[in-house]
């Protein structure tokens, strides 16, 4: 993680569809005046005429409520071409952290296994499907002194294996039992790996905190058999899991933190990257690399590395990019993709923020709408496939671990004195795409506008879903997607999801 994001004040809201009465959720927020009344509900949505459901911040509360239809003449139309195909998605989620798997193995078994029940199920009210794990520690990992940071090789073994001491054993005590359990109820997951930091004995500084590889080709070559181990490792420990795709180094241009990080310049990740194609081919691997993994300010890094692995006549299909947000903004990967177009395109990282001078409403609100109008929306328009979050959950105090970063939040915070649940703004803005678009929805053309910024998805059962952010007052708003049409009071400052069936096909005489 680079440096947090910086919110913007806005009256906003959010919305979801679902219909009829809810089940106790799970993941409810807390039962005071400054927070949200409700959290998750616990049923499977079913759509109707109405299009959607929504929940908006008035000036005293954060109320849920259904979008009514109506027959007046509308403000305005926002118009879907559903011939007009573009990326298909590949799915939404957070990453599971070492501190958020030793928080979820706290919890008593019945209570974990139904929040990631109601996280992870394909009938679920989350949906999510997609995960991010760190190969060795992150920044986000319990403390416990001079042990808390590993790779999985951290003793250099003989020079005829160096990688001898390759061991996961560590993982068994966060990552690996929660992550069979998220594999037990999710059934397939998008699944990317993401190393922070190479083994001490493979870096020039001899630390996991900063420096960079040995400069000679065959350290190269032992980070790509590390990596490429590692999905080994990973699918072995963890039935029906496989490693959909693979990042060579997070953050590889921040290597300043006081945890484990690494730098990378683009030169040396195109040599690992081509060395790892070749390791993972003869493990009969056929895992995606994605390189950068890093902020979209400096897109320059992966076209880079995607230039010169093109000229060496790579498969553009196997090796894509991955992205951050915490500086640029989406629409840089234009270029990109313009010169790589069947490159995959991924957005792997972003955590939320909590400002300790605001209140809990103004945050909440603040939060629903940078990462709606600032990722979210802008990423799935320019071609990124799937959006992978960072931490699934963090305690009161944005922990457990000795990372400098404490303001930053989950999907969903737990109180470590009162087992209390309360879901961030992230967690709702995300579930307006991970229940109700599925993956291998391809994303459609839409007008786009600052005030009605939106995304269009054509589902697998024919109905055509529409998010977006009404950055105005109320208005009547029409959403027509070829022969099918619905038109919506729409309350200002909201997010909202349209779902349109073909029971919104509007007759002509």
């Amino acid at each position: 993680m680079t440096a947090p994001l910086r919110r913007r004040t806005a009256l906003t809201a959010l919305g979801l569809t679902t219909a009829g009465a809810a089940a106790a959720p799970l993941l409810s927020a807390p039962a005071h005046a400054d927070g949200p009344p409700t959290g998750m509900p616990s049923q499977q949505v079913r759509v109707d005429r109405s299009g959607g459901v929504v929940a908006t911040q008035g000036e005293r509360e954060i109320v849920w409520e259904q979008v009514p239809t109506t027959d007046a003449a509308p403000d305005a139309t926002l118009e879907i071409d559903t011939a007009s195909r573009r990326h298909t998605l590949d799915g939404f989620g957070p990453a599971l952290t070492h501190s958020a798997a030793w928080l979820l193995l706290r919890m008593p078994a019945a209570r974990r296994r139904r929040l990631l029940q109601e996280m992870f199920s394909p009938n679920g009210p989350l949906r999510l499907s997609a995960l991010r794990i760190p190969v060795g520690t992150c920044d986000f990992a319990p403390n416990e002194g001079e042990r808390t940071y590993y790779t999985l090789a951290d003793e250099p073994g003989p020079s005829a294996d160096p990688l001898a001491h390759f061991d996961l054993s560590r993982d068994e005590g966060t990552i690996l039992p929660v992550l069979r359990e998220i594999l037990e109820v999710a059934g397939e997951l998008e699944v990317v790996l993401s190393p922070w930091s190479a083994p001490a004995w493979m870096k020039m500084n001899g630390s996991l905190i900063g420096g960079a590889l040995h400069e000679d080709e065959e350290t190269r070559r032992l980070w790509a058999e590390y990596l490429a181990r590692a999905v080994e490792a990973y699918e072995a420990a963890a039935p029906g899991l496989h490693v959909s795709a693979l990042t060579v180094q997070n953050e590889p241009l921040h290597d300043t933190a006081a945890y484990p990080c690494m730098g990378m310049s683009p030169e040396v990740q195109t040599s690992v990257i081509s060395h790892l194609l070749e390791e993972l081919d003869e493990r009969g691997l056929d895992t995606r690399i994605l390189s950068y993994d890093h902020n979209w300010d400096r897109v320059d890094y992966p076209q880079q590395v995607l230039d010169e692995l093109a000229g060496q006549g790579i498969d553009p299909q196997r090796v894509g990019s991955a992205f951050h947000a915490y500086a640029g903004s989406a629409d840089a990967v234009e270029p990109l993709h313009a010169a790589h177009p069947d490159s995959p395109i991924w957005f792997t990282e972003q955590s939320g923020t909590q400002d300790p001078g605001k209140p809990y409403k103004a945050d909440f609100a603040d939060g629903i709408w940078w990462m709606s109008n600032q990722l979210f929306l802008p990423a799935l328009r320019h071609h990124h496939q799937g959006i992978i979050l960072f931490n699934l959950v963090l305690d009161q105090d944005g922990g457990p671990g000795p990372a400098t970063f404490t303001n930053g939040t989950g999907l969903f915070q737990i109180d470590e004195s009162t087992g209390a649940l309360t879901p961030n703004s992230e967690l709702y803005v995300m579930a307006h795409f991970s229940r109700f678009v599925p993956v291998g929805s391809p994303v459609l053309a839409s007008a786009d506008a600052e005030d009605l910024p939106n995304v269009a998805c054509l589902r697998p059962d024919g109905s055509v879903v529409v998010v977006l952010h009404n950055n105005a007052p109320a208005r009547t708003l029409r959403v027509r997607a070829g022969e099918r049409e619905l038109t919506v009071a729409l309350p200002g400052w909201t997010l909202a999801t349209c779902v349109l069936t073909e029971r919104q096909q509007v007759r002509r005489r």
